[in-house]
């Protein structure tokens, strides 16, 4: 008589297994797919043994226990060893190489030996060389019964193998539990070919089954808690995954360029609804497309899909998409809070495969297309100038650090009330000696990544205070200059001992300088930056809030803080064409005149522009109506024959 309590004891470790598989949603998603299968799979070929064995228990079997044992028997041997099969394919799968096999030789040469398996058991009614029933004593094991074992043997040692060959970039302890379902399969095969009462081989493939939903399905691992979708970290993981075994894929990066402005608006709650929503409509959009998709989140608000259907095509299911996001998230939009997607579909190898390169570019992309340009492909961008220069910016920058590469330019600001330029805005500009002309909006944020802000900064300050050093800009009729203030030098507790040696260096007087800070930078350091703005306005110095209009403005703070000036942003100057955008440049510049501040209004490239905000009461004029920014020697030109008359 077989002992068939490892049997027993494995099926609610299946249970549990199949229980904690649904409730932590790891379903979606090709190898969460096969592993459910596997599990279902096992389960089945479990009880169908322990039926098979119950059922030719107790003597002579009558003519419903032989076709019950008869049946259970074929199902189990079918099922068991179809688990080899699907555990081979759940490797694949999760260590992305299933594309390998979508060739019909591979897939025939991996079924091959199963499919010898399988007809050897669906044969066995004519031969009876696998196994047979009797009614006097049950079952009986043929000479045949080690085809079964030998393939399986091969599925193993295939299986170890390719394992083997994925320990790279397998953590420890997912590579581990991995294999530990071939071993312990190994094992079970041979104790029960030698003790064949011994029933172990479905408990101990439950119990590797165990182990690889503890150590490498882990959702918990690798789920963003905030969306409960996949995290940052999980796209990472893949796609390194995908470079490593050279998969072919389509990644489509969906990047919110207003997510942290909706988050902070909404709140964590309401913006979660808003970020599940718009998956669950990609989800929508995948299924009735039939396409096998992965999905994941990086915050504030980026969205990754990698899609093993290469021929698939988003950009035509755009716009329906959209539209259906915006039926099911009426109740949020109609607050005014409105996600802007930027999409871009980047095809690996063929457009880039480099992991740094891809990760990098999908938190890039939408600076090097036009703004209101939604939908991008990164074949098109790879090959553009602006491409190649951030691919290239680490030698860049380290070019222009060393060698100075970097020149301040001045963009005279315009005084209403005094009809005259009264002052500029110093502004950064790099020439590279490779790429010429290098965009701000290219290198600056690359400095802030790369940790080179700080010197560059530095760089922004000395030449300033230079600038006004060698220049009479009373005689010129400039009042002073304005100078921006990065995050990272707001942070330096030694911002004003920087500043006022520079003072004495040259000579300036603190009312000659005029810094400039964002609503970000105080957002992000606002505890040191009020430390450092009382000990520089003590100095004698005055400040601008930059970039207003740009985010969610809170007055109340604004009213607050030790500022002279708020400089209004361009998006606002480029609103004005429509009855709405006008009425809020005009409730803003009352409310900032309610409040005492000064006003300066960038972008402002027409002489309507003008008119209007000069009727609006504002104080100053900044764009390119009457300049864009110079160089140096241009700029005291420019003010020179502006202000007095000369050349």
């Amino acid at each position: 008589m077989n002992n068939i309590y490892f049997e027993i004891c494995a099926i609610p470790v299946y249970i549990i297994i199949m229980l904690t598989t649904f409730i932590r949603k790891t379903t979606k998603g090709l190898a969460n797919e096969l592993f459910v299968a596997l599990s279902g799979v096992s389960l089945i070929a479990t009880l169908t043994d322990i039926t098979s064995e119950m059922v030719c228990r107790g003597g002579m079997l009558d003519e419903t226990r032989y076709v019950v044992a008869n049946v259970s028997l074929y199902l189990y041997f079918l099922l068991r060893n179809g688990t080899v099969v699907l555990y081979l394919f759940f490797l694949f799968a999760i260590t992305r190489t299933s594309y390998l096999i979508h060739k019909m030789r591979l897939k025939v040469l991996i079924m091959a030996p199963y499919l010898v398996l399988a007809l050897s058991v669906l044969s066995n009614p004519l031969h009876h060389k696998i196994f047979y029933v009797t009614n006097e004593d049950g079952y009986h094991r043929g000479d045949w019964i080690l085809i079964l074992y030998v393939i399986s043997l091969l599925y193993v040692l295939v299986g170890t193998v390719y394992i083997a060959s994925c320990k790279r970039f397998l953590e420890m302890g997912k590579w581990l539990a991995l294999l530990s379902m071939y071993l312990l399969i190994f094992v079970s095969v041979i104790v029960q070919f030698f003790f064949s009462d011994m029933l172990v081989e479905m408990y101990a493939t439950s119990i590797a089954f165990l182990m690889v939903i503890l150590l490498v399905l882990r959702p918990e691992e690798i789920t963003d808690s905030s969306v409960g979708l996949p995290s940052w970290k999980a796209y990472q993981t893949e796609l390194k995954k995908i470079i490593v075994m050279k998969q072919p894929a389509q990644i489509t990066v969906i990047r919110f360029i207003n997510a942290n402005e909706i988050r902070t608006y909404l709140g964590e709650e309401r913006y979660r609804i808003y970020v599940v929503r718009i998956a669950d409509e990609i989800d929508q959009l995948c299924r009735k497309e039939r396409l096998s998709y992965e999905i994941f989140f990086e915050h504030p608000g980026s969205l990754y899909l990698i899609f093993d259907n290469l021929d698939f095509d988003l950009k035509p299911h755009l716009a329906g998409l959209i539209s259906s996001v915006k039926d099911k998230t009426k109740e949020i939009e109609n607050t005014g809070a409105k996600l802007v997607p930027r999409v871009c579909t980047i095809r690996v190898p063929e457009d880039l495969d480099n992991l740094d390169d891809i990760l990098h570019f999908g938190h890039e992309f939408f600076g090097l297309v036009p703004f209101e340009q939604t939908y991008s492909q990164a074949s098109d961008i790879v090959v553009s100038k602006n491409f190649k220069i951030e691919s290239d910016m680490d030698n860049i920058l380290s070019r222009a650090i060393m060698k100075r590469g970097f020149e301040m330019y001045y963009q005279p600001i315009y005084s209403i009330r005094d009809e005259r330029f009264v002052s500029a805005e110093a502004l950064i500009r790099l020439n590279d000696t490779k790429y010429g002309f290098v965009s701000p909006g290219l290198f600056i944020p690359a400095a802030e990544s790369r940790g080179l802000i700080l010197p560059i900064g530095d760089f922004v300050l000395e030449d300033v205070y230079q600038f006004i050093a060698e220049n009479d800009i009373e005689v010129l009729g400039l009042k002073y200059i304005e100078v921006n203030l990065s995050v990272v030098q707001c942070l330096q507790k030694d911002l004003p001992k920087k500043v006022k040696a520079l003072e004495e260096k040259y000579g300036v007087a603190p009312d000659k300088v005029n810094l400039e800070i964002t609503e970000t930078t105080y957002d992000t350091v606002g505890g040191v930056l009020d430390g450092n703005l009382k000990r520089l306005s003590n100095m004698g110095y005055i400040f601008s809030l930059d970039d207003y209009g740009t985010g969610y403005s809170n007055m109340q703070r604004v009213s607050k803080l030790p500022l002279k000036m708020i400089k209004i942003d361009k998006s606002l100057v480029d609103g004005m064409n429509t009855q709405d955008g006008m009425s809020i440049m005009r409730n803003t510049i009352h409310m900032m005149k309610d409040i005492r501040k000064e006003l300066i209004v960038e972008g402002v490239e027409t002489k309507e522009t003008f008119d209007q905000l000069k009727a609006m009461g504002c104080d100053y004029i900044q764009g390119y109506y009457f300049s864009k920014p110079l160089p140096a020697d241009q700029f005291l030109a420019f003010v020179k024959r502006e202000n007095l008359g000369i050349g």
